[in-house]
């Protein structure tokens, strides 16, 4: 047994007395699973463990299915939760560590689904129009009541992120908005010194979510803001569609990646 596989049984095992008749496996070596996704157990997965894993490759989510009488509900796109998966899968993975635990773990705060709430629709005139100095935003997207809108910016140290979202913050428009996630990669000119972290600021999930944007985009220097005003009713794991796509949207009209 090479020690990829004595790791992948291993952790299998350790998973299996964690959460215990929530994992199945399709493949008798244990390449490939079937699991039911811990404190949310009407969503269940396929997931797949190429021979390199976990010495170069990470899993792969091959199927994601959801219970009938939820799936009805609209709020999940199994495609899409597909890809977000995948996308959490490969940023809690690294060459060397098995990852399975931590990667069910993130998942309870990627569907996590905020309670309703009695709050005032979203009005037009509580979104910024113009971007704010030395910012560059995305167009707004609403959903079901819930509005995302977000802000990119050039800085060269952490101290001048701080101080720039601070300011943002200072906004009347953005005082308003529920959640205003943050994250940021520094890398200093002449020094091997980097910098890169995230903010949730109540959103679970969200601000690891925007890290890994960035990331995969490879830029630098730059810190990426997205504000979601509440509607009072919830979007399920939508929301993170909406965060990427505005995220994405201002890091590249700031003139960051492609």
């Amino acid at each position: 047994m090479d020690d990829d596989h004595e790791q992948l049984v291993e952790e299998l095992e350790a998973v299996e007395a964690i959460y215990p008749d929530l994992l199945s496996k399709k493949q008798e070596d244990g390449s490939i699973i079937v699991v039911k996704v811990p404190q949310h157990e009407y969503m269940t997965l396929q997931i797949s463990f190429p021979a390199h894993y976990p010495s170069k490759e990470p899993p792969n989510v091959i199927d994601v299915s959801v219970c009938t009488s939820l799936a009805k509900r609209d709020l999940y796109d199994t495609k899409y939760l597909q890809h977000l998966f995948q996308e959490v899968m490969d940023s809690v993975f690294h060459r060397g560590s098995v990852c399975l635990f931590d990667f069910l773990t993130e998942l309870d705060g990627v569907l996590y689904v905020e309670p309703e709430e009695e709050t005032e629709p979203v009005q037009q005139s509580d979104i910024p129009t113009d971007p704010f100095e030395g910012w560059t935003a995305s167009d707004p997207i609403t959903d079901r009541g819930s509005t995302f809108m977000a802000f990119a910016a050039h800085v060269t140290s952490e101290e001048q992120a701080f101080a720039m979202l601070d300011l943002l913050k200072t906004d009347s428009k953005m005082r308003k908005a529920n959640h205003v996630m943050s994250a940021w990669r520094i890398k200093q000119d002449g020094s091997a010194a980097t910098y890169q972290d995230s903010d949730d600021d109540g959103e679970t999930a969200a601000g690891s979510r925007m890290l890994h944007l960035i990331t995969i985009m490879d830029v630098w220097n730059v810190i990426v803001v997205v504000a979601r005003w509440f509607g009072g009713a919830h979007i399920g794991p939508d929301r993170f569609k909406h965060i990427n796509s505005t995220a994405r949207e201002a890091v590249v009209r700031a003139g960051f990646g492609k």
